[in-house]
């Protein structure tokens, strides 16, 4: 009798080790979490206006992102991702812009700029499947959605660079654009876990009016290159 228990027991210890290998192949994760992203606008007319880091404010360009995902099969993860970027840095040195006929120097005096992208992205971890490298938890990444855009300012007009005064102008616009992400970062999925990212982001403008002196309206795109810290919580 006790050789036939053993035996049965020695059958069954592969059948056990296949099936918890597979429900672990099978695992699915879901997460939320929020990043915190620091932007470099790559145009540069963009970057004038909107620097990396502002000497007189002190403080980085940066983007505040909330996270819902879930990893299938441990190498393909899926993410809605909202975001919320804002600024108010000013390019104290001014820039050119053309008023209709014309062409001025404006000098900002006040700016109010935010974004919002509404993105989704897919996620894959080549090295899922390797649990002892070191790589297991970095993937690759694309993502896309749309992006609402809002800019105000306010200056001064010029008829030159440090020349004739001429009046004082502000503008305004908001509109919806595209917005398009390539990514490679790497996260744990812990019940706290920390991740981090290195991703660049397309977003073409579709304005072609040049007679205001909005960023929005003066530069060719706002893409940037962006890197995130992220914090994911488990369930």
């Amino acid at each position: 009798m006790k050789k036939i228990i053993i035996t049965a027991l020695l059958c069954l210890i592969p059948v056990i080790s296949g099936a918890q290998i597979k429900q672990r192949s099978m695992n699915q994760n879901v997460y939320i979490g929020v990043g915190f992203k620091l932007i470099w606008l790559t145009d540069p007319q963009a970057s004038d206006a909107y620097p990396f880091f502002q000497l007189s404010g002190g403080d980085f360009l940066k983007e505040i992102d909330g996270i819902i995902g879930i990893t299938m099969n441990e190498q393909y993860g899926f993410e809605f991702s909202p975001g919320y970027l804002y600024s108010n840095a000013l390019n104290n040195d001014g820039y050119y812009y053309d008023n209709e006929t014309e062409r001025r120097f404006y000098v900002p005096t006040q700016s109010r700029f935010y974004t919002i992208p509404l993105n989704a992205k897919f996620k894959y971890y080549p090295f899922a499947k390797n649990y002892s490298s070191s790589f297991s938890k970095m993937y690759f990444g694309i993502g896309g959605g749309a992006m609402y855009i809002n800019e105000e300012i306010t200056g001064q007009i010029y008829s030159d660079e440090g020349q004739v005064f001429i009046g004082n102008r502000s503008a305004s616009d908001s509109f919806w654009t595209g917005n398009y992400e390539i990514m490679i970062g790497t996260g744990s999925f812990s019940k706290i876990g920390f991740g981090f990212e290195l991703s660049y982001r397309f977003v073409p403008l579709p304005h072609d009016v040049k007679n205001n002196p909005l960023v929005t309206s003066l530069a060719t795109n706002f893409n940037s290159i962006n890197l995130t810290g992220n914090i994911l919580f488990s369930f």
